[in-house]
């Protein structure tokens, strides 16, 4: 209950009690936490809104669309909040955002995906066979593509990933590319920026 109030507190009035707590059993169910992880989970939430260009209102809509990506790629709700907010950050409209993210996703769940990543020297699972972060393999994209022409670029993405995919994959390595504002100030790429 707590947890909830606070998230609706945070919110500053454009979710009710309800729809927060709501909101934050959406995020427990659908990223297979515990109910003890809702004040973390909240946190996490509010951090978001206060670090990209999304607003607590369009929290259901970007996770409930987001989440269908992150399930198939096996990725934690914090993965999945800070690429959502990446996109959100150069895309309009929370539902295209969040929908540019669960296809990029579920294409790099894709094995011919996987297969044309590491032609280029940039592995989607790790030993084990587990999907790694996908902004750890989004990071280490950047460099693989840097070496390619405009379009040989643009030709290797579209193959790879396909139009619908494109959208969130071209706003996720914009913006590390070119860098993210921290809660202080700084300007940080690349990994930095995903840490």
């Amino acid at each position: 209950l707590l947890p909830s109030l606070g998230l609706a507190a945070g919110s500053l009035g454009q979710l009710t009690p309800e729809a927060a707590a709501g909101l934050a059993s959406q995020a427990i169910q659908a990223f297979g936490l515990e109910v003890g992880e809702a004040s973390v989970t909240v946190d996490q939430l509010l951090r978001t809104v206060n670090l990209f260009a999304i607003s607590a209102g369009e929290l259901p809509l970007a996770l409930g669309t987001a989440s269908r990506g992150a399930q198939a790629m096996a990725q934690s709700l914090t993965e999945t909040l800070v690429t959502v907010g990446l996109v959100k950050n150069v895309v309009p409209g929370v539902e295209r955002a969040s929908t540019a993210v669960a296809t990029a996703m579920e294409r790099m769940a894709d094995p011919r995906t996987q297969r044309f990543l590491r032609d280029v020297g940039v592995e989607v699972v790790d030993a084990e066979g587990r999907f790694r972060d996908f902004l750890d393999i989004a990071t280490e994209l950047g460099p693989a593509l840097s070496s390619m022409t405009e379009a040989e670029r643009s030709a290797f993405l579209q193959h790879t990933f396909g139009h619908h995919a494109l959208l969130g994959l071209n706003a996720v390595l914009g913006q590390l590319e070119h860098g993210v504002r921290t809660s202080s100030g700084e300007l940080v790429r690349g990994a930095d920026a995903v840490a």
